[in-house]
Parts: structure tokens; sequence; C-alpha cells
């Protein structure tokens, strides 16, 4: 049974990357990554009105910042090590789409409360 699915996941992975070409991948990951931050941006316009008082707001604009700063600088930090390297675009988009979505799951901490 161990056999099957490494061989079933072996023809799966095989097959994605076999079956694109690299500008297609990195296209891949900048839509998904693009989609992500949509979702994210449309949580936290969504948090940010659901507060009522100005410091909350204040705070929440303030973390949005650092995060971005963050959120770009580690991913570029990671892609450098592809620098010059077609597949440098989808090493950074899916760092960026990663983050992002964990940041999705962190806004959504704030409707929890």
């Amino acid at each position: 049974m161990k056999k099957i699915v490494l061989f079933i996941a072996m023809s799966f992975i095989t097959n994605l990357s076999f079956s694109q070409s690299q500008a297609e991948m990195n296209e891949e990951a900048f839509n998904a990554y693009s989609l992500a931050d949509k979702k994210m941006y449309e949580s936290y316009k969504q948090i940010l009105a659901n507060f009522s008082t100005k410091v909350e707001k204040d705070l929440l604009i303030a973390s949005q910042k650092a995060w971005i700063i963050y959120k770009e600088a580690h991913c570029k930090s990671i892609a450098n090590g592809y620098e010059g390297g077609s597949m440098q675009p989808l090493i950074y988009n899916s760092c960026m789409e990663s983050i992002t979505n964990e940041r999705i799951i962190q806004l959504n901490q704030y409707n929890e409360e």
C-alpha cells in the first residue's frame, strides 16, 4: 500500500514539474499570491470597519504596516538565494502567498474575540 501511495505522489509531482514551463509556474505563483493578497485586504478592511475606537484602528493600521514591511523583506531574503534564476519569481511569490495566508488567519482572530 505504501508503494502505491508513493507511486501516485511521485507521478503527481512529476506531472506538475514537467507539464509547465517555468514562466507558467511563475505566473501561477503570482496569481495565487494576488488572490491571497486580495482576500487578506478584504479581511483587513472588514475588521477595520468593525472597530469602534480610534485606538483600535490605529493599532491595527500600525501592525498591518509593520507586517507588510516584514513580509516583503522576508520573502526578498528567501528569494535572494535564487537571484538571477528563472525560478526566483516562483520562490518570491510562493513565500508572499504563504505569509499572506498566515496573516489572514491572524486577522480572522479579531472576529473570534
